[in-house]
């Protein structure tokens, strides 16, 4: 990593957004901002006043307690990926490389902003810190691929070995996950809001079946999915995706119904990473729903 000093800046008053980041971190940005793209997930950064890495602007650090962070804006950019593990996951390509070829446009118009495991919430924060600190200016379409914590969050903590599903009539959980599926849809509604705000063109996009063969999957406490436990999930994932697409309609955005492509993925095992990550054959049909949503 090439790390350059700079010259000692004038402090800056600190935007809205800045503020607001505060107020929801008490007051510190560090487990928003932290890390940069592509430093060690558990390093922790030197101590100088004001330092260049890796097209971050950096002042005032100390180890993770950031006072301050800044990115240096980048103008090539035309679409901004922005996501969790959907868009930045496991496989070795993810859907952004494939879609982007099939654009034929050059890397640099391209903004893989995918973060693993963050939560719509938490993407919001970070979205509306882009925007406002007009990190891409030049862009024009926002490919937007998160709320999928928020059903991990829940079935960890009320359906841990996925013994229920979701749609059953009797389901004793139900009216604890519409309130969070509805307050999920919010964020997402918020998110897509601020995208239009600022120009972009959104494209949104629900959540894949996860696989129903036997498979790895470290979500769950054995590190292993039956297929049984996989239907039961997936009636979680169907009805994220049912408020996925109320919040594309009420704001105007695209989907691009992943789920509703989810026969091509299923019926090759080759297409999953693991029971709830697609490999590259399977970011690669994802693209060409993109594709087809864009195009």
């Amino acid at each position: 990593m090439v790390v350059l000093q700079v010259a000692a800046m004038p402090e800056r008053k600190e935007s809205s957004v800045v503020q607001y980041i505060k107020s929801r971190t008490s007051g510190r940005l560090s487990h928003v901002l932290c890390r940069p793209p592509g430093s060690s997930r558990h390093g922790r950064l030197p101590v100088w006043p004001r330092v260049l890495v890796s097209g971050w602007l950096v002042l005032g650090v100390s180890g993770c307690g950031t006072q301050m962070i800044m990115r240096m804006p980048d103008p090539a950019v035309h679409y901004i990926a922005f996501g969790d593990s959907t868009t930045a996951g496991p496989a070795e390509r993810d859907y952004p490389d494939i879609l982007r070829e099939l654009l034929a446009e050059p890397v640099e118009a391209f903004a893989n902003e995918g973060k693993s495991g963050e939560s719509a919430e938490e993407g919001l924060v970070r979205l509306g810190l882009l925007l406002s600190e007009r990190i891409y200016p030049n862009a024009r379409v926002l490919l937007y691929w998160e709320g999928g914590k928020t059903i991990v969050e829940f079935i960890e903590d009320h359906d841990p070995f996925l013994l229920f599903s979701a749609d059953d009539p009797a389901y004793r959980y139900a009216e604890e996950l519409e309130e969070v599926l509805t307050e999920a849809q919010t964020t997402i509604e918020q998110a897509i809001s601020s995208a239009a705000d600022a120009g972009l063109a959104v494209y949104i996009a629900t959540y894949f079946p996860l696989a129903p063969h036997l498979t790895e999957c470290d979500a769950l406490p054995l590190d292993i999915i039956f297929p049984s436990q996989a239907q039961n999930a997936n009636s979680y994932v169907m009805m994220l995706n049912e408020h996925i697409r109320s919040a594309a309609v009420n704001r105007g955005a695209t989907v691009v119904d992943v789920e509703a492509g989810a026969d091509v993925l299923q019926e090759d095992p080759a297409n999953y990473f693991n029971c709830n990550h697609l490999s590259t054959s399977g970011n690669e049909a994802v693209a060409h729903l993109f594709y087809d949503a864009i195009d």
